[in-house]
């Protein structure tokens, strides 16, 4: 089985892992299970008050010795297991233990099928009522066709004519004229019985249903992460959710076919239903603990009522035999019940096996041969469920699952009234109870409330119990906020208070937001576990949810974890672990994480415009989302990427940032083709900041930029390039460097670099590239040149001139004075031989991840490295984003451009794909109209 969890598919292995839930057990007994691994860490087996009770099978607990007993005599008789085609008596004893069993509980006969698994229960049963149904057409179709030859035998004898009274009356009843004489009455007569006779039938479930995982009881099963994957829109299946409106669909789906009556001579309408069978739970046990409400009861009962014919299949498979505290829960709940599927307890906790019981009066004899399986009917699985019918009867085994269930009800509920907070519901009878954790999607923890969204909470609780209170519970597949408790019917009523207080710690756990010490089991599983937290001032969790409505523009941006602080920034219920202890965790969970919304936050405009932003944070960090780049094609990221942005489209965001991996993983922003909201990828204020930025530093280290000789690494990209064309404008000589094999792609972005000199041509100032540049293109027009050719000939001087180069060498940038570098390359690739050791020279790194080494000016004190992106805001000195790891009153570029563009109200996509010059000047001149500064260095960044 494959789960999706925080929007990536997890093998079952995995995700029990993730949980710390993927241990071994190597003993078992009554309700025990025996973990690898003593307390402490040490060698040795840890005892586990084992819950689950193989989600039902163990009735009659682990290895009763009975059934053990039974198994070894078996064995040492050499019993045979494979005799297909021979009498079996052992299947024999069962089917009449069985049924004798359901006469005397039911009062009512059964015919047993013995099977191998519980699915193949529910196939065998759907199979044989759809077999049913199709003998039953049959006979409404001979019948139909039978009175055909009957009229004809009468008319061939003279007992009858074809009236024109008769031929009209049959115009009314087939509404369809005009039926002039026999034939054409025989031909209408046909065609509309063999329209309804071909009609598919379909069989019908309860929404939360679980029927099993092969294809045909799949259909009936409504968990969609197990469905869906392989059956979509079957018309077959119908889950049943309002009952009313069942009844309406069960109406329309009626089918009328036509036959003729004699004495006197008329055509009949006669009507039967497409419902061949209508499976259900008397308890559900995978969609929560749920028992049949009062509506479906009545339903059921109607259904019984008024079409009889259709088969009602109770799947008791979880239920049955006792554990619910009635022997057959179905007819302790007075619902109709044809046929009876039971598995799991009829094993004895040893062997596999089910059973198919279907009422005498509706069995078909043929079937037998109709569903056969060559493993079913061994002496050895038949031997042992006949021993545990004979145990269940013996010990009461029902009425001690009724008394076991009160019991255990008293203290859930009891629980339950200490935590209302944490505790939603207790339900269910007998040996089969739900504890129906609270919704805690909202819960302040960012990562608590991740786990709870996507529905990993409970298993997370399951692993907490195991580790720390050595209980063994697990999560309704179905519904997975349900913790089952399913023991023995022999549990041990000084284990009452072993599972009162494990559940009690649990529940103050989460009422206490005590996050760290609900997850230190997944990076300490041998450890006692911590101390709960001591009660204090309360945490101070950014704010998720607006305190207040306001009318005001909303923007959202995108960000992912740079580091264990920026972490603890989002979610400071985990401040009690330390950077190893975090780092382990997040390696354990981040896979199971939903995109959060982490802070809202509000920013003013010199100019009176103001706008909410909202953090939408991914908890994977950097080096989860390269590894995910990397091995997995960037599969899992760009899935988180699109919840964000469904988040902020929810939250009626106009316009949506996109921030380091974020942009890059989406190739900047151009997969999102939606209408609302817009997107922006930050690359135009990126590119602005950065150019602010290096103006700034040049100064600061000594650089004129109008003198100064400027290398761009990785030109042949889109940020390279705008960088290039930008500060050709301002520098002495640029030389553009691209790796081996680029020539010709540099030579075309040499070529966009003078085009958009051109366009700026008469604007004042600029270095001495722009200014040769200007002489020979303004000369070559004047010269009669067009403008194609004038650019060719003013770039052609250029080059000659050493003013404006490319190159495939990265030592190329020896010989500048500033080198800007934005490759895309995963690692860094320049070092103190790839710049000019002999004077001052400033790099500014531009690339995510970096290009150069981060000792860069450690080693030669003549080179300064910088990183552009930061942008502060004056008018807004006391604002920040939790885990950006920037001082008040600043933020990055990426986000930047989106509180610009929501200031100044652009609901269109904006810096998407390729960024141009147009887009960097444009806002650059937004950022001066809001007062945003742009000339920050940052340290170390991903953004």
């Amino acid at each position: 089985m494959e789960k999706l969890v925080g929007q990536s598919v997890m093998g079952k292995e995995a995700l029990l892992q993730a949980a710390g839930l993927l241990v071994d057990f190597s003993k078992a007994e009554g309700d025990m299970l025996y973990m690898e691994g003593g307390e402490d860490g040490e060698a040795g087996l840890t005892p586990i008050l084992d819950m689950v009770g193989g989600f039902g099978s163990t009735l009659l607990g682990h290895n009763h010795p009975e059934i053990r007993q039974a198994l070894e005599q078996c064995v040492a008789a050499g019993r045979p297991i494979h005799a297909q085609g021979a009498r079996r008596g052992q299947s024999v004893a069962l089917r009449e233990a069985l049924a004798n069993s359901l006469k005397r509980h039911g009062g009512r006969d059964y015919q047993i099928v013995v099977l191998n698994t519980g699915t193949e229960a529910v196939e065998a049963a759907i199979k044989h009522a759809q077999y049913e149904y199709a003998r039953r057409l049959q006979r409404m179709a001979d019948e139909a066709a039978d009175s055909v030859r009957m009229l004809q035998i009468k008319l061939e004898r003279g007992e009858l004519e074809i009236s024109e009274a008769f031929l009209l009356q049959c115009e009314r009843v087939l509404q369809q004229e005009p039926l002039d004489d026999l034939d054409a009455l025989l031909t209408a007569l046909a065609h509309r019985n063999q329209q309804a006779f071909n009609r598919h039938e379909f069989v019908a479930a309860f929404k939360g249903a679980f029927h099993g995982k092969t294809r045909g009881s799949l259909a009936l099963t409504w968990n969609r992460d197990a469905r869906l994957p392989f059956i979509r829109n079957n018309p077959d299946a119908v889950f049943i959710d309002d009952c009313a409106a069942f009844a309406d669909l069960l109406a329309s789906r009626q089918q009328c076919y036509y036959q003729f009556a004699f004495a006197p001579l008329r055509l009949e309408i006669r009507q039967f239903n497409t419902l061949a069978a209508l499976i259900y739970e008397p308890i559900q046990g995978e969609g929560g603990i749920v028992e049949v409400s009062a509506e479906r009861r009545e339903l059921l009962l109607r259904i019984k009522a008024e079409h009889p014919e259709v088969a009602i299949i109770a799947d008791e498979i979880q239920c049955g035999l006792g554990r619910s505290g009635s022997f057959l829960e179905s007819q302790a709940q007075g619902l109709p019940n044809d046929y009876l599927t039971f598995s799991k307890s009829l094993g004895g906790g040893y062997a596999k096996i089910s059973a198919l019981a279907i009422a005498t009066d509706r069995y078909r004899n043929e079937f037998s041969m109709l569903h056969s399986s060559t493993f079913a009917e061994d002496d050895l699985s038949t031997t042992l469920a006949k021993r545990t019918l004979e145990i269940i009867e013996r010990d009461g085994l029902p009425a001690r699952c009724a008394q076991l269930g009160s019991a255990l009800t008293e203290s859930l509920q009891a629980l339950q009234r200490k935590w209302p907070g944490v505790i939603k519901d207790v339900r269910g009878k007998g040996a089969m109870l739900g504890l129906e954790l609270q919704d805690l999607s909202a819960h302040p923890s960012a990562v608590l409330s991740s786990l709870a969204q996507d529905g990993m909470l409970s298993m997370i609780c399951a692993g907490y119990l195991l580790h720390r209170r050595q209980i063994r519970v697990l999560p309704s597949l179905g519904k997975r906020g349900v913790l089952r408790l399913e023991p023995s019917a022999y549990f041990r009523p000084e284990y009452i208070p072993q599972l009162q207080a494990g559940l009690d710690d649990l529940c103050a756990l989460l009422a206490g937001e005590d996050v760290a010490g609900l997850l230190a089991y997944l990076i300490e599983p041998g450890a006692a576990g911590r101390q709960p937290a001591a009660a204090g001032a309360p945490l101070l969790h950014p704010q998720r949810e607006p305190a207040e409505a306001m009318a005001m523009e909303k923007v959202g941006f995108i960000a992912h974890l740079i580091d264990t602080s920026s972490l603890l920034e989002w979610d400071p219920s985990l401040a009690a672990f330390d950077e190893e202890e975090l780092g382990r965790l997040r390696e354990q969970i981040q896979s199971t994480l939903e995109p959060q919304r982490i802070v809202r936050r509000q920013v003013r405009s010199p100019l009176g415009k103001q706008v909410e932003v909202i953090l939408y944070g991914i908890l994977m960090d950097a080096e989860t989302i390269e590894d995910d780049i990397r091995f997995n094609k960037s599969d899992r990221i760009r899935k988180q990427v699109l919840t964000a942005y469904d988040l902020a489209r929810q939250d009626g965001c106009s316009m949506v940032g996109f921030g380091g991996y974020t942009s890059i993983v989406t190739a900047n922003c151009s997969e999102f083709d939606y209408s609302f909201p817009a997107v922006t990828s930050g690359n135009a204020l990126t590119v602005a900041t950065s150019l602010a930025t290096l103006r700034h530093s040049a100064g600061a280290h000594g650089l004129r930029l109008a003198e100064a000789h400027v290398a761009v690494v990785g030109a042949t990209g889109n940020i390279g390039m705008v960088h290039a064309a930008l500060i050709a404008h301002e520098c002495a000589r640029l030389t553009l460097v691209g790796r081996a094999g680029a020539g010709s792609r540099l030579a075309a972005v040499a070529d966009y670099v003078v085009r958009d000199l051109a366009e700026q041509v008469e604007a004042a100032g600029g270095g001495l590239l722009k200014q040769r540049f200007a002489l020979h293109y303004q000369h070559a027009l004047r010269d009669g040149m067009a403008t194609e050719a004038a650019l060719g000939a003013a770039m052609s001087h250029l080059m000659a001139e050493g003013l404006l180069a490319y190159s495939e060498e990265t030592h190329s940038c020896r010989a500048a004075d500033i080198v800007v570098s934005a490759s895309n390359s995963s690692k860094p690739f320049l070092d103190a031989s790839h710049f000019a050791a002999d004077k001052p020279v400033l790099i500014s790194d531009i690339a995510i991840p970096g290009d150069v080494v981060r000792d860069l000016s450690q080693q030669v004190p003549s080179l300064r490295l910088i990183r552009g992106g930061v942008v502060s805001m004056p008018h807004n000195p006391d604002f920040d984003l939790p885990g950006i790891q920037l001082g008040r009153g600043q933020v990055y570029a990426c986000a930047g451009e989106t509180l610009l563009l929501g200031l100044a109200g652009i609901k269109s996509d904006y810096s998407k794909g390729a960024v141009t010059t147009r887009q960097v000047r444009e806002i650059e001149a937004l950022a001066r109209m809001h007062g945003f500064e742009l000339n920050r260095e940052k340290l170390v960044s991903v953004f």
